[in-house]
């Protein structure tokens, strides 16, 4: 009899941690499908105004089938440093305008005011502030909310080399990264 107590106990004890995982996977699936998904360009695009002075932008695509709210975008030159006990970064902020806009718009292919689409400016001279390839790099960074969930994510990207990263022109619009 204790043994046939033991195995009913065990089959409960299975069943309650094998529930949970289960429970737990599909939390975390129903979640991923709630959260925003945000994609950075892999260049940033630069150009010189009629007055001559240069605006560099960095494009972001919100790719979630509903609008992302609370942004806060940062860009920043990182420079490493020698130390005594090791290299450290030390970060420079180059200040983007308008670097927390209230929305950007759903993802929709057919949009033709491509709301879903958003670049974030910035009129520092970054060829001056990112002045060596070698121990230098930019980040930029946007973190946001989806607006039905609430659930945030953070999206990051790194410009390793300026002659690969910076590009000449605009950014087409639409669903593209294309600099024209």
């Amino acid at each position: 009899m204790s043994q046939h107590v033991l195995l009913w106990i065990l089959d409960k004890v299975v069943l309650a941690i094998l529930f949970g995982v289960v429970a737990n996977g599909m939390f975390f699936y129903i979640t991923s499908k709630f959260r925003p998904k945000i994609e950075i360009s892999p260049n940033i695009a630069h150009r010189i105004d009629e007055a001559g002075k240069s605006i560099y932008r960095i494009k972001v695509i919100n790719r979630t089938k509903a609008p992302i709210v609370d942004m806060k975008a940062q860009l920043h030159v990182f420079t490493s440093r020698q130390t005594a006990t090791g290299d450290i970064w030390k970060t420079t902020s180059i200040e983007l305008k308008q670097s927390d806009p209230i929305m950007i718009g759903k993802y929709d292919k057919k949009d033709k005011d491509v709301d879903y689409a958003y670049r974030f400016i910035t009129y520092k001279d970054i060829d001056k502030v990112w002045s060596d390839e070698n121990t230098q790099f930019l980040r930029f960074r946007i973190y946001a909310r989806h607006s039905v969930s609430g659930f945030g994510t953070f999206a990051s990207k790194d410009y390793r080399l300026k002659r690969n990263s910076i590009k000449e022109g605009e950014f087409s619009k639409g669903d593209t990264f294309e600099i024209a």
